[in-house]
């Protein structure tokens, strides 16, 4: 406003129509398909104690035209507290040690506390992606858990938890489990346990999206060579760039594509200090693999600080502008943020035959 001010009434006109013409693409964009968030936490519902999604958090999913986000169950939480019970019970930070069956019926319990949560009216839960064309001001959460630590080792946990609406499964979180190990400390070797491959072919059985984010190498390669589905690398960054612990190599790029995968950016501040270097990632991605392979996840309520110009309230619509500048069409932006997600969802929900 300042600048408009203090140019002349011919230059601010200008400005006016060129501020238009964006708005314009920027809604010719969001028309050609929702915008999609592989990785989130709303409203850290997963931790709080909540009765509902929060509104002013739905409201900014919308005005970012994000119609699609997936809804993260952190289940190793028995294992590192931060979380409040439904009789209102604080765990704190802190190392504990579970008994047996803990850790599931904590799982259990939010992923019928989301249930519980979407049904007030806040946002609709869909389990297909029919879902996405009810209304446009539809906003669709999708199950999932950040880590099968629920799992406890039995598969007739991960069918339970599918029959109570889980559809994505994080292999690992911030601890190796039994079904494998982890990009961050503590490191530990080794790739998938032979309960991990069962949960791969199961997974695949029940038409369940796998998520590689968090896993090491090794863990990312087993699940690449059994896989029968295409998987996602949901958010984190690339080592090309950010050669950081929560990064992926060239050759996993190439080969989560080679698979019809997609690689999710993560816009925490913390390792991408700005939007553009999150678009460089995009771009990377885009090079090594092409345009169909890469996403966003924005850890959405997990990050303490986001890239600069990448905040809640100008997230994807932010990364639109940035790409527009860079040259890209209106269709390869739509598909980076959202459409490729929207299509691999497509491609495992909607299977008549599951795997």
């Amino acid at each position: 406003m300042l600048m408009a001010l203090l140019a002349g009434p011919a230059q601010a006109a200008d400005m006016t129509a060129a501020d238009s013409d964006l708005a314009a693409r920027l809604q010719r964009i969001a028309a050609i398909s929702p915008f999609a968030d592989m990785h989130a936490h709303p409203s850290r519902f997963h931790r709080s104690e909540l009765l509902h999604v929060e509104a002013e958090e739905i409201d900014r999913y919308l005005s970012n035209n994000v119609r699609l986000a997936v809804a993260n169950i952190s289940s190793d939480m028995p294992y590192t507290g931060r979380y409040t019970l439904r009789d209102g019970t604080v765990v704190p930070r802190g190392k504990y040690k579970p008994s047996p069956g803990t850790v599931f019926e904590l799982t259990m319990d939010r992923m019928q506390r989301l249930q519980e949560t979407f049904r007030l009216g806040l946002a609709e839960q869909g389990d297909t992606p029919l879902a996405l064309t009810r209304t446009p001001t539809s906003l669709v959460f999708i199950p999932a858990l950040e880590g099968g630590d629920a799992l406890e080792g039995k598969i007739d946990n991960l069918v339970a938890l599918h029959e109570a609406g889980l559809r994505l499964i994080q292999l690992v979180h911030f601890r190796a489990n039994a079904i494998g190990h982890i990009q961050t400390h503590p490191y530990s070797p080794g790739g998938l346990t032979s309960f991990g491959e069962a949960v791969v072919s199961k997974s695949n059985e029940l038409n369940i999206i796998i998520d590689l984010a968090h896993a090491n190498d090794e863990t990312m390669w087993d699940v690449l060579r059994l896989s029968k589905d295409p998987v996602i690398f949901s958010h984190g960054s690339v080592k090309a760039i950010s050669d950081i612990d929560r990064a992926v190599s060239d050759d996993l790029i190439r080969a989560i594509a080679a698979g019809g995968g997609i690689i999710g950016i993560w816009p925490n501040g913390a390792v991408v200090e700005d939007i553009g270097l999150m678009v460089d990632m995009i771009e990377h991605v885009i090079k090594t693999a092409g345009i169909g392979h890469v996403g966003i996840g924005t850890d959405l309520r997990g990050v303490s600080r986001y890239a600069t110009g990448f905040t809640p309230d100008d997230s994807f619509m932010a990364v639109a502008r940035v790409m527009i500048e860079r040259g890209y069409s209106d269709e390869d932006i739509a598909r980076v943020l959202g459409g490729n997600f929207i299509r691999l969802w497509k491609t495992i929900s909607e299977q008549t035959e599951p795997g």
